[in-house]
């Protein structure tokens, strides 16, 4: 079964797809959101149909364990996007001699059977793809889409060494910054501040995404999500008394993600008339239960992970806000109350997590206060914290 969505999955993001598109023009970017927001199926979809005048390449990171993996990997996609036009990348050809493309668990052998130098395949790769576009019309361009980098620094960070996963970074800004007609998209769920962290702690003192602007597609827009929610309905030849209001109810619950709608519509029945209070209820059991393949409790897991020296300081922010009859709490309110629960000499050290937990898409900061990025996220860790 093909892995890449259908473009009905990516409804109401034209817009963004535009805008991602002009701000390609100017400089590369990475993209940051939470966890099924919808990032791979934007990139896929800018992939599928790219603009005029530009060439594109698509890569899931996460599975790439070492430098030269990667190096390996954006030797191969490039030559399988410039062969299309047959192109070559004759810098490459030369450098890996008769037996170009040879590799063994994923790395690029040399003539003498010797890993190809994966800071030497980089580099050459970019410039014989500079090379080429030289020879275009003016305006000819090519962008990489990688998905999942964080993971993949992250593999190459504890399998090789930190200092290599620095290496990698500060190699992709130099190239990025040589090569003007090569634009990099980077994404991640896993925020690459917490790669980043780990590198500075060991000596690393690089600032690598410095060229790079930070994009964000978020939920979708109301009217959007309830357009989605709609085709979902049809698709899925659901009963609804009352079509509209059924689909501005599941979109609003599901926070208006497409990967939530669809999941709760998953769970409603095919032989009843469908109202709002059906689909609370499918929620609700969903919410409560410990059978579902929604996997929230990943939002558990990964404080687990990512704060594992501050897992209670974090656990008891996110309980506190999730926890209040309010809609946000400010500072003060949460410094108060956590301070109930737990010893706090300094606020600095607040801050700082409640500024992680906005850079992860746990919490946003608004005018009023600190609340939930997502609503369904707010009420599940509400129920699953049994909290009042």
């Amino acid at each position: 079964m093909s892995t890449t969505p259908s473009l009905h999955s990516v409804i109401g993001r034209d817009h963004f797809i535009t805008e991602t598109w002009a701000a390609l023009e100017r400089k590369s970017l990475y993209m940051n959101d939470l966890r099924r927001i919808g990032k791979t199926r934007i990139i896929r979809r800018m992939h599928a149909e790219p603009l005029a005048g530009w060439l594109s390449s698509f890569s899931d990171l996460e599975g790439t364990h070492t430098a030269e993996e990667f190096a390996a990997r954006v030797y191969k996609d490039s030559t399988a996007v410039l062969t299309t036009k047959k192109w070559a990348l004759r810098k490459m050809s030369a450098l890996l001699g008769r037996v170009a493309g040879t590799e063994l668990m994923g790395v690029l052998k040399l003539p003498d059977g010797q890993p190809a130098p994966w800071k030497e395949v980089l580099r050459t790769t970019f410039e014989d793809i500079s090379d080429v576009l030289d020879q275009q019309p003016e305006g000819t361009r090519m962008v990489f889409f990688w998905d999942e980098v964080p993971f993949m620094l992250d593999n190459i960070a504890n399998k090789q060494g930190k200092d290599h996963a620095a290496q990698v970074l500060d190699l992709l800004r130099e190239l990025s910054q040589r090569h003007d007609r090569i634009r990099l998209l980077l994404t991640g769920s896993i925020g690459i501040h917490h790669v980043l962290g780990s590198l500075w702690s060991g000596g690393y003192k690089g600032s690598p995404l410095n060229h790079m602007d930070l994009i964000q597609p978020g939920p979708l827009a109301p009217e959007d999500a309830k357009e989605f929610a709609t085709s979902v309905i049809v698709r899925r030849r659901l009963r609804c008394a009352d079509k509209g209001a059924c689909a501005e109810t599941l979109s609003t619950l599901a926070s208006h993600v497409p990967f939530y709608i669809e999941k709760l519509t998953a769970c409603l029945p095919l032989d009843t008339d469908l109202t709002p209070t059906h689909i609370q209820q499918a929620l609700d059991h969903v919410l409560t239960s410990v059978h579902n393949d929604w996997d929230l409790d990943y939002y558990f897991r990964r404080v687990e992970v990512v704060f594992p020296k501050t897992k209670k300081l974090v656990l008891v922010i996110l309980d506190t806000i999730a926890g209040s009859a309010a809609a946000a709490l400010s500072f003060q309110e949460i410094r108060q109350q956590v301070s109930a629960h737990m010893i706090v000499d300094d606020d600095e050290v607040l801050r700082e997590h409640l500024k992680l937990l906005g850079m992860d898409h746990y919490l946003v900061r608004g005018a009023n206060g600190y609340r939930f990025y997502l609503p369904l996220i707010h009420r599940w860790w509400k129920i699953s914290r049994e909290l009042k």
